[in-house]
């Protein structure tokens, strides 16, 4: 169980350290990850909430951003992040739309990357990001 939250501040860092791991690794090494965005401020209930830190891996680093969520999925595809989102959807009985972007798919590098993730966020969520 995931039991650290991080400040939205590090977000930018810590992607830009994640590129860095993989642009080191081997051609055999999973080199893709995703970033997930869940929207909560419309949910009252802590106890979903604090769910949430339950059902992500121990790897998974969860950015709390006032109400809301961003996940970081390390060596996780479009299709396991959107499985991974139904699946917490199904366990939370809570429905949340595919704000899903992927390295290296939506971007190769972390600017690149935060803008495809904004712009996602935009258009599921009507939702401007400062990140």
């Amino acid at each position: 169980m995931i039991t650290e939250l991080f400040p939205i501040s590090t977000l930018k860092s810590l992607i830009s350290h994640h590129i860095a791991l993989i642009d080191r690794q081997d051609a055999y090494y999973s080199q893709e990850f995703a970033l997930v965005f869940l929207k909560m401020e419309d949910f009252d209930n802590l106890e979903i909430k604090k769910s949430i830190q339950i059902v992500f891996r121990d790897s998974d680093i969860i950015f709390n951003m006032e109400e809301n969520y961003i996940i970081l999925l390390p060596k996780t595809n479009w299709n396991s992040a959107h499985e991974l989102l139904s699946g917490l959807q199904e366990f939370l009985d809570q429905e949340f739309k595919d704000s899903i972007v992927t390295f290296p798919d939506d971007a190769k590098e972390v600017h690149g990357l935060l803008d495809s993730f904004k712009n996602v966020v935009k258009k599921c969520y009507d939702i401007e990001l400062t990140l």
